[in-house]
């Protein structure tokens, strides 16, 4: 039983700046990595012998460092997390991480070691679920800690990381754009020059508006799907009612315990108490490709890429329950969904068995590895999601044997969509689901700014 007693206050509210760091070492690599190219760009700027500025590169490593750094919800989070669920968090760190299972066949078993997904604050454990009676409150009668009745709602910085990367990088391949885009210059300025080098080409100007678009598009999709999220009410199971709404729980078992997920068919590869589920199996391919070089010579080069072969998906009937009350998911009717990172992935030299063999003698190129993933909501996890309460049928009601007195147990939550309502079911909690959200500013004015930047030196 959780203690509401031991649920510190979360300041998430972000403010006007916030400027985080790499909150792990493989970030930190990354961000290193980035910062070197910024500053080796500007060398590269400085030095003749490279025959000009190079913007390009420092952009890159922008992009690096912007890529390496949490938002500052994340970093709160998971300073909480470590907290208030020590053990967990070190009970993942141990048991995640990659495995050798076979040395011959370089068989890996890997499991991620963090998970931004998981709950933050201590949830129900197993023992207080009481399965006898799964749609009536838990024994306190109180929210689970980690609802957001009771934490809140959070809101990102105005300014962060993200603005100052996202601005440096833009300016500095404008720059680049600036020095590059020779086609703009008039012909009557190029006496004595090579026309074909200073008159050719695109104008890297619709490059960089492209870029602008795609970046604006992104981030009004992320920008709305964040608003649905901080706009809509989160609804008590003990009181909701029908149409639609927000709610937020912790997946347990319904009549029904999930069934055993054998990935792909291998039974080497089960999980249990996945209440919903996607695997997809995929295969590294190398082929020798021919191609003309810059001065007209026939080459050849190895490519290899990952190629999805097959992928599968299922669910199984659910009980959300926020500590109020719980409700009857039919996870199956979401065509939206969101599982956080993989649970678990398998990784070979060889399939060894007899539907892999025919699957290197079906495809063109050498088979180097395959790869099996799969993602999931197990039982005990948190859960948020956007749907429709609607009443149960009667001849479902009388065969589960439902107590009639408990309104919340004679509906069900489903993935019908609205008139500007998206149903989606997300692993995690309303937390977790914003902890990478930005401001409206960054969603919406910097990119705006950047496409507007673009088409004026275009025009100019």
């Amino acid at each position: 039983m959780t203690d509401s007693a031991t649920t510190p206050q979360v300041e998430l509210d972000g403010g006007t700046f916030a400027f985080t760091l790499p909150d792990h070492w493989t970030k930190w690599i990354l961000f290193v990595l980035g910062g070197l190219l910024f500053i080796f760009g500007f060398v590269m700027s400085a030095d003749p012998e490279f025959g000009g500025p190079v913007p390009a590169v420092s952009a890159i490593g922008c992009l690096l460092m912007l890529a390496a750094c949490p938002t500052e919800l994340a970093v709160k989070l998971a300073k909480i997390r470590a907290q208030m669920r020590p053990a967990a968090v070190k009970m993942r760190s141990d048991a995640g991480g990659v495995e050798l299972e076979s040395f011959w066949n370089s068989a890996t078993v890997e499991r991620p070691t963090r998970d931004g997904r998981d709950w933050v604050f201590p949830a129900p454990p197993e023992d207080d679920w009481h399965l006898d009676s799964r749609y009536a409150a838990d024994a306190d009668k109180e929210l689970i800690p980690e609802h957001p009745n009771r934490v809140g709602t959070p809101h990102p910085p105005q300014f962060s990381n993200y603005a100052i990367f996202s601005i440096l990088a833009f300016l500095l391949l404008l720059w680049q754009a600036s020095l590059l885009d020779w086609g703009r210059r008039p012909m009557e300025a190029c006496l004595g020059c090579d026309v074909s080098t200073t008159t050719s080409g695109p104008h890297l100007a619709f490059y960089l508006i492209g870029i602008s678009v795609i970046w604006l598009g992104v981030s009004v999709f992320m920008w709305k799907r964040a608003q649905t999220m901080q706009d809509t009410p989160t609804s008590n199971i003990r009181s909701m009612a029908v149409g639609t709404l927000e709610l937020v729980g912790q997946v347990r078992p319904w009549v029904e315990h999930p069934p055993t997920v054998a990935v792909d068919g291998d039974p080497s590869k089960s999980v249990d108490d996945l209440s919903a589920w996607y695997w997809k199996y995929e295969i590294y391919r190398c082929r020798t490709v021919h191609y003309t070089d810059s001065e007209g010579n026939r080459r050849t080069r190895e490519e290899g890429n990952w190629e999805t072969i097959r992928s599968d998906s299922g669910a199984t009937p659910f009980i959300l329950h926020d500590g109020t009350g719980g409700v009857f998911i039919s996870p199956d009717s979401f065509s939206r969904s969101e599982f956080g990172s993989h649970l678990v992935r398998w990784e070979c030299r060889h399939d060894t068995r007899l539907r892999g063999f025919f699957t290197n003698l079906m495809f063109q190129g050498d088979v180097r590895r395959h790869r099996w993933t799969l993602w999931g909501l197990k039982l005990g996890d948190p859960c948020y999601l956007l749907g429709t309460a609607q009443s149960r049928k009667d001849a479902a009601l009388e065969e589960e044997g439902v107590d009639r007195t408990v309104q919340n147990a004679l509906l069900e939550v489903v993935g019908e969509d609205a008139p500007g309502f998206k149903a989606r079911l997300e692993r995690g909690t309303e937390l977790t689901a914003l902890s990478g959200v930005r401001s409206q500013v960054e969603y919406l004015i910097i990119p705006t700014l950047a496409l507007v930047t673009s088409i004026l030196t275009l025009s100019a």
